[in-house]
């Protein structure tokens, strides 16, 4: 805990001195992780380790008690996205819910993530209903896990998650699910319609 505070600390002073010159997607969540892991040259591993489940304990608590308040409305978030030109996708289909009965603007739904497989095939049929029923211009899109994770592919190979790094758009193992496969065919979708109709959206 020690070893852990003093880095912390020093990070601190860096980022309140240098503040105003640091580009503002540099400050992210994982910014403590990445640095922890480059001391690996010069501490041990099993220390590093340590330290880093440390670090990780400390977010979840602090993740849990952190007041909504300093958040963005979902709607807010959306609206600045779509100014942008961004495509919106909804994640981690386990926690959710209420935005998908809330019926924002978005592209699509990831219903199948590394942590969550049990509401794939009820998550499709739902997707299915809502652009059947509702006539949307720009149908609800499936994706399965498909987000590229930038920040762990620029990370040096040895330290990157190799799962995470390989991450791609129709790559994801659910894709190539028999039954899913399926269940998708019936609905008139498959990979190469997800990726084409993604593309054609982020271009225009």
């Amino acid at each position: 805990m020690r070893f852990v505070t003093h880095h912390v600390v020093k990070i601190e002073k860096l980022l309140d001195r240098h503040y105003d010159e640091i580009l503002p997607m540099a400050i992210k969540n994982k910014l403590l992780r990445n640095y922890f892991d480059t001391l690996r040259l010069e501490v041990d591993g099993t220390v590093i380790n340590r330290a880093q489940t440390f670090l990780q304990a400390v977010k979840n608590l602090v993740k849990s008690e952190f007041p909504l308040k300093f958040f963005y409305r979902t709607s807010e978030i959306i609206e600045e996205a779509r100014s942008k030109g961004a495509g919106i996708i909804i994640p981690h289909p386990e926690q959710f819910w209420p935005v998908l009965l809330a019926d924002y603007d978005v592209d699509g739904y990831e219903v199948w993530n590394p942590q969550s497989l049990e509401y794939t095939r009820f998550l499709i049929k739902t997707m299915v209903r809502q652009n059947r029923q509702q006539h949307f211009s720009r149908p609800l899109i499936v994706f399965m896990g498909d987000d590229t994770h930038m920040g762990e592919k620029t990370r040096p190979i040895a330290e990157q998650d190799k799962k995470k790094a390989a991450r791609e758009i129709g790559v994801q193992p659910p894709w190539d699910d028999m039954d899913i496969r399926k269940l998708l065919i019936k609905a008139g979708m498959d990979r190469n319609q997800v990726i084409s109709e993604y593309k054609a959206r982020l271009s225009g």
